[in-house]
């Protein structure tokens, strides 16, 4: 069965086919209104079935990359490899995902919950499912706005480029998603609070946005221009309510603050009722500190910075530049329009920007914090354009949005130099390493990875050992080092893995130089392998370890 689905996902026809039908369904939906009176389809065309329409637009462009994509992002691999070792040991704390939060981790040990193992594909469904949700969240904010039927369209540019996704470092699960699907939210429970004049009319969605917006620091701090900009611009709706008293204004922000500080209260006391207090504040806030201030790229190359990300990656330039170019067409003719939603989305987008821009590190999955911004602004301000033109401007301004915001980008797909067959899974040095470790492992058994490569743990469904599921943080020039060093050593004295791997050398993802990578750059760890270890096997690009008395029973077999 897995043949013959690999064989459909790369062979062109089917592919296209399928993509292709599926993209029809979901145009056709949003180009045609729910009409109940009209003939069945119309009467089945509701926001339900644009929804699932959305959805199976999304899956077929993006199965192949889900079922068959190679890891080829080592992220995708850490996040679930602790994903792997959160279920173990039932603890959203002790894992150190690096520079992301537990909230980016918890969505990937949904399938576990219905028997599905924690791996690459699990993993890319659940990317896929959150980046549906986001486009949905959007659809609905709009839609409160503009209305339903003008929502569908106006969604278009950021369903489309979620359905496009094949990049190497867009397409895998990323740490973007799950704080975009918590902007959403918050974006659609805060803005659906209110009437579009700015009445308050929905108390407890206000609530439920505040503990949104209060979580959301916990899944990334790279998302907390996203907090501030829809906080902040809340904030400023409760106290600017129309025909309200003033107190009723108080209390409303009142209510939002609270709540806001009540989802990060929460977070908190779980966190320190973990006992892992001191290793999230030096891990997750100092170290996130650290990475912030110690930019790849001074500030005056921002420029440079972007231009580069955009080029870099596979069908961004033309979602990024078609809906750049539409923001500033959609300045003509653009008249009197509801300051509360503009204002909303222009934070927003600078907000994007900003997460971008401020780490200044050439890492292309920055730039998917600006997908959900770019769109809802484009879709939010001609929303108002076309309202009031004539027929005539109506439809030119169509024909453009439809042009620029999702023919581009489907043409850009369609002429994709990126063959699919270049994202064929291969055979890979790790393959034997593997075979051998899934063939001695038993229950309760974990491992530790010297290196960067996360892959390890979800090839072999072990847990982690030590809290990072690779050791950049040990090696690298950085103020903690000492203390990431002093707490693997710990890890591993006290969980005493079956195996132990140091994957440094000519393979390893970045730690090429074995002799000034190795864990013999650690005195005490090299002595404590050396006491508790036995060498099993060294293939040039990895060395692997088995605890002393493993290896004595497998010496007896």
């Amino acid at each position: 069965m897995s043949d013959f689905l690999r064989e459909l996902g790369y062979d062109p026809f089917y592919y296209w086919a399928f993509f292709g039908t599926a993209f029809a369904l979901w145009l056709l939906s949003a180009a045609l209104p729910f009409q109940p009176e009209r003939n069945l389809f119309f009467r089945l065309n509701g926001p339900v079935f644009f929804g699932l329409a959305l959805f199976l637009a999304m899956f077929a462009g993006r199965w192949p990359v889900i079922f068959f994509y190679r890891p080829v992002n080592p992220d995708e691999a850490q996040f679930l490899s602790s994903a792997i070792t959160t279920l173990a040991r039932g603890d959203i704390w002790w894992t150190d995902p690096m520079t992301s939060g537990p909230l980016v981790i918890l969505p990937l040990t949904l399938p576990a919950l219905i028997g599905l193992p924690v791996d690459f594909t699990s993993g890319r469904l659940i990317g896929l499912a959150l980046g549906w949700v986001i486009v949905l969240l959007a659809y609905l904010s709009v839609r409160h706005i503009h209305g339903d039927r003008l929502a569908r369209l106006l969604i278009l540019p950021l369903g489309c480029f979620v359905a496009c996704l094949m990049f190497w470092d867009f397409a895998p699960y990323c740490s973007e998603w799950s704080p975009l699907f918590l902007c959403a939210l918050a974006l659609w429970l805060c803005l659906t609070a209110f009437e579009t004049g700015g009445k308050l009319i929905s108390r407890w969605r206000l609530i439920a946005g505040g503990l949104v917006l209060g979580l959301m620091p916990f899944s990334k701090l790279q998302v907390l221009p996203f907090t501030a900009a829809i906080g902040l611009t809340t904030l400023l709706w409760t106290l600017r309510q129309p025909d309200a008293a003033r107190k009723d204004c108080i209390r409303a922000s009142w209510t939002l603050l609270t709540s806001a500080a009540a989802g990060s209260a929460l977070m908190l006391l779980n966190l320190c009722y973990s006992g892992n207090w001191m290793d999230e504040h030096e891990s997750y806030l100092i170290h996130n500190l650290y990475y912030t201030h110690a930019r790849g790229l001074p500030w005056r190359d921002s420029g440079y910075l972007l231009r580069y990300l955009t080029d870099l990656s596979w069908g961004f330039s033309s979602f990024h530049y078609g809906l750049l170019l539409l923001l500033i067409i959609g300045q003509w003719g653009l008249r009197r329009v509801a300051w509360r939603p503009m204002l909303l989305g222009w934070s927003l987008l600078a907000a994007g920007y900003s997460a971008v821009l401020v780490p200044g590190r050439l890492y292309p999955h920055y730039l998917l914090f600006l997908t959900l911004p770019l769109a809802l602004l484009v879709g939010l301000q001609f929303g108002y354009l076309v309202k009031g033109q004539s027929r005539r401007y109506c439809t030119v301004f169509g024909i453009l949005f439809i042009a620029l915001g999702t023919g581009a980008q489907l043409i850009d797909r369609a002429r994709d130099s990126h063959s699919l067959h270049k994202l064929v899974a291969t055979a890979n040095p790790r393959d034997v390493v593997v075979h051998f470790i899934n063939r001695l492992k038993q229950p309760g058994d974990t491992l530790a990875v010297w290196g960067w490569r996360p892959e390890l743990y979800v090839e072999t469904q072990l847990p982690q050992a030590t809290r990072e599921a690779l050791t950049e943080a040990q090696l690298s020039d950085n103020p903690q080092r000492e203390y990431f060093r002093e707490r693997f050593l710990t890890d591993l004295r006290a969980n005493q893995p079956a195996f132990f791997i140091d994957s440094t050398g000519p393979d390893d993802y970045l730690l090429k130089d074995r002799a000034v990578k190795g864990h013999e750059v650690m005195p005490a760890l090299a002595a404590y392998i050396e006491k508790k270890y036995r060498a099993v096997g060294d293939n040039s690009s990895l060395r692997v370890y088995l605890r002393c008395d493993r290896f004595a029973a497998l010496k007896l077999h």
